[in-house]
């Protein structure tokens, strides 16, 4: 399995979410359309999938994102990524 390349803000972003007491497992090793980061916070876990501005999902995302049947939010930076991860 080939791992997706990571967008340049991501590290900010994990760096900033495990700062605010997030805990944050990267899924980038998992392939094409898996979102970016798994995040647990006060026990509510919920996908991120990282973008630059201006960056729109790939095809195989779009695809992951229309059958997960849970939570699942595209963030494009570390204070959006927080206040996601927190609101669950």
């Amino acid at each position: 399995m080939t791992p997706k390349r990571r967008d340049r803000n991501q590290p900010e972003i994990v760096k900033a979410l495990r700062k605010a007491g997030v805990f944050v497992l990267d899924l980038a090793d998992f392939g094409k359309g898996v979102p970016d980061l798994l995040v647990v916070y006060d026990r509510k876990v919920k996908l991120l999938e990282v973008k630059m501005p201006g960056e729109k999902l790939t095809p195989a995302e779009e695809k992951f994102h229309a059958v997960y049947p849970g939570d699942i939010a595209i963030v494009y930076s570390a204070e959006q990524a927080i206040e996601e991860a927190r609101n669950g």
